[in-house]
């Protein structure tokens, strides 16, 4: 326990410098009377896209695990929500060790294939957020003084793009290695191990698999879209009058800020990251934070709701140390064979 919250502690101290930075900035009366002007009608909208890019999400998730497995979307689905819930109410990403714990529990999945799907998913959530950044930054109306930023951003493109193809290099390598005549020689005993690494490399390959590809980015797309609508909507709830391709833009700048360290639910950096967004398209300091504040709650409590809805009906026991004693297990057990 006093190891988690001392790997927390950066977090908490990064999330208390962007609130104490927002909190001395931006004026919270105006900001509040901004909130409540918030057409209800286009944020229920807002938050029925956030439902449909989470089923899409499952679905793409479910074609990244072996075939083989009975496991069902709906489960998924379930585990899903479950882990977001944790993720946004305990510290340390609880959420994706239980989503590790609770997905390796289901038939005819290993861990290798759970760890392989998630790390899919981030491959193809990056590539995805590239190619849309880069497909609609000719048409953000960004100032002149803000023309590093936007140089900024391609250079880190650049960089995010090389790291994925050394990634994949590495994919082909893994593979290679999994399923080497040395490796077996040299952990005769070990089955599992074997095994493990066999499944993980096999969980990558999904991502270009021929019969699979065009699912999954299909299904990868279709999540973000629902993302990038979630945003427009709320900007048009705030009467901010922009284009989709800065809806676009905060999408790929608050999902990069919540890859900081952060207190549960990524509360102040997320909103540090939705307003300075916004700042540079001549929207005013309150109605941006409003919209900061907006969009999280919205991303966050809907989901949370959910979560713990489903949690409850499955009469799981899912304590922080009992999660991760799952998860030392489940590596034990995959070093043991």
């Amino acid at each position: 326990m006093i190891r988690s919250l001392a790997s927390s502690a950066p977090g908490f101290a990064i999330t208390a410098v962007s609130v104490v930075l927002l909190w001395q900035v931006i004026p919270w009366t105006p900001t509040l009377t901004s909130l409540r002007t918030a057409d209800p009608l286009l944020v229920a909208m807002a938050i029925l896209c956030l439902v449909a890019s989470l089923v899409a999400k499952t679905v793409r998730w479910r074609l990244l695990l072996p075939e083989t497995s009975p496991v069902t979307t709906r489960r998924l689905y379930r585990i899903l929500h479950i882990s977001f819930l944790l993720n946004n109410v305990l510290p340390a990403r609880l959420g994706d060790v239980a989503r590790v714990a609770m997905t390796s529990r289901q038939p005819g999945v290993r861990l290798g294939h759970v760890l392989s799907s998630m790390l899919t998913e981030r491959v193809t959530d990056t590539i995805t957020l590239m190619l849309c950044f880069l497909a609609v930054s000719p048409f953000l109306p960004v100032p002149a003084r803000y023309e590093g930023l936007k140089t900024a951003a391609w250079v880190v493109i650049a960089g995010l793009a090389v790291s994925i193809a050394v990634a994949g290099v590495f994919r082909a390598r893994l593979n290679a290695v999994a399923h080497s005549e040395r490796l077996r020689r040299r952990l005769p005993a070990n089955r599992r191990i074997r095994a493990e690494a066999a499944s993980f490399a096999d969980g990558l390959g999904r991502l270009f698999a021929r019969d699979r590809v065009v699912h999954i980015w299909g299904w990868s797309w279709t999540a973000w879209v629902g993302a990038f609508a979630i945003n427009y909507l709320l900007m048009r709830a705030l009467n901010i009058d922009a284009p989709f391709a800065v809806a676009v833009l905060l999408t790929c700048t608050t999902n990069l800020a919540m890859l900081l360290p952060s207190s549960p639910g990524a509360v102040g950096v997320f909103h540090v990251a939705a307003t300075a967004s916004l700042l540079p398209f001549g929207v005013p300091e309150t109605r941006a934070l409003s919209f900061a504040i907006l969009a999280h709650l919205v991303n966050v409590v809907p989901v949370s709701l959910i979560g713990a809805a489903l949690l409850l009906a499955g009469h799981e026991r899912l304590s922080p140390w009992a999660l991760r004693r799952e998860a030392e297990l489940a590596t034990q057990r995959a070093s043991d064979g």
